[in-house]
């Protein structure tokens, strides 16, 4: 029967649980790049890529997919801490280490230690790396898009950018108000045809409803020729529901710069919700990881040894499918304004953590 010293002890789990570790990432990491290729091959498949489609395409997977793996890490960490524990169920390793004075949560506590250190090291490390492919892969993504529309907001208001009808549109507003982007004030749109300006038009605002854009009191000057009209109908191919979430890809934040662009695009009249959740999710990552290995204890650590491998399988997916919800519908409520942005993405950590320390307690009494 093996004996174990506190040093040791720490050294054999934290290397047992980084095997697991190891195992899960792969598993992960394969089905995130393999469903991630697929996704690009369909997105691209028609546009104009020239020579080695298949592997430009797997390399901007292989760019775009550890932005998701780390954002899928929960759940790594998560079937990683059951497999760790079932494979010291199955040795009787824990009762080993109960001889030797040691309680089960020390078991615990010690991967789930390590888990909050790593969780550490991804938002300090890693998140700059994942930010920066993230925007590589956006910019990339952006060129092959319909219709080369590029939006970009800056310090003298929204720019946008739309090819349509044999023409380019460069649309320019002010600065949006309370993240109304409903109504642009001030718009100007200069109408290019083969690089040539031929035209442009003014308006005091644009109501926008889906695709159709609707100017009120447009002044239109088209070759030295001058036109008013007071509601007029501009059809463009970027609908509210674009403009809003262009806005809303916070990837491409990292922990060292997002409070920066957080206070530069609230300048620029727009809020933020996307990016204020992104950063309390980097913020509360070692928490969460942390709570994902305790919680992994409370499916495992006290069941039979004669449990068979579906049914610890089963708590994994159905416990990642409620921490997925509870996460989802708690974020949807702070959207809703009926709870603060920051602490719904805080309140199911808090109830992960509640749960799974007050079971591993109980389990050792």
């Amino acid at each position: 029967m093996k004996r174990y010293t506190p040093k040791t002890l720490i050294k054999y789990l934290i290397k047992e649980f980084s095997f697991s570790l190891f195992i899960f990432f792969l598993i992960f990491s394969s089905l995130i790049i393999f469903s991630t290729y697929i996704e690009e091959i369909i997105f691209f498949k028609n546009k104009e890529i020239i020579n080695n489609f298949f592997l430009k395409i797997l390399i901007l997977t292989l760019i775009k997919s550890p932005t998701l793996i780390l954002n899928f890490s929960p759940f790594i960490f998560l079937f990683s801490g059951i497999f760790f524990y079932v494979k010291f169920i199955r040795n009787n390793e824990i009762s080993s280490m109960s001889i030797s004075g040691f309680s089960n949560t020390i078991i615990t506590l010690i991967p789930a230690l390590y888990s909050f250190f790593i969780g550490v090291f991804i938002i300090i490390v890693l998140s700059p790396v994942t930010s920066e492919l993230s925007k590589y892969y956006e910019s990339v993504k952006n060129k092959y898009s319909n219709n080369d529309n590029l939006i970009i907001m800056s310090d003298t208001g929204i720019w946008i950018k739309e090819k349509k009808d044999q023409n380019t549109y460069i649309i320019r507003a002010d600065k949006i108000q309370k993240d109304d982007f409903s109504v642009l004030n001030n718009l100007s749109i200069f109408i290019f045809n083969n690089e040539n300006f031929s035209g442009r038009i003014d308006g005091k605002s644009a109501r926008i409803f889906e695709k159709t854009w609707t100017i009120q009191k447009a002044k239109f000057l088209f070759n030295d020729k001058f036109e008013e009209i007071e509601n007029y109908k501009f059809e463009s191919q970027i609908d509210l529901i674009k403009l809003k979430n262009f806005f809303d890809n916070a990837d491409i934040f990292s922990i060292w710069n997002i409070f920066s662009e957080l206070k530069e695009i609230r300048e620029r009249g727009y809020y933020g919700q996307e990016i204020i959740i992104k950063l309390n999710k980097y913020l509360s990552l070692p928490f969460l990881l942390f709570s994902m290995i305790v919680l992994s204890t409370v499916f495992t650590i006290n069941t039979d040894q004669r449990s068979n491998n579906f049914m610890y399988a089963f708590y994994g997916v159905l416990s990642g499918i409620v921490i997925y919800f509870l996460g989802d519908l708690s974020i949807a409520i702070g959207k809703s304004g009926k709870i603060p942005l920051i602490l719904s993405v805080w309140v199911p950590i808090i109830i992960i953590m509640i749960f799974s320390t007050y079971s591993l307690l109980r389990s050792n009494e």
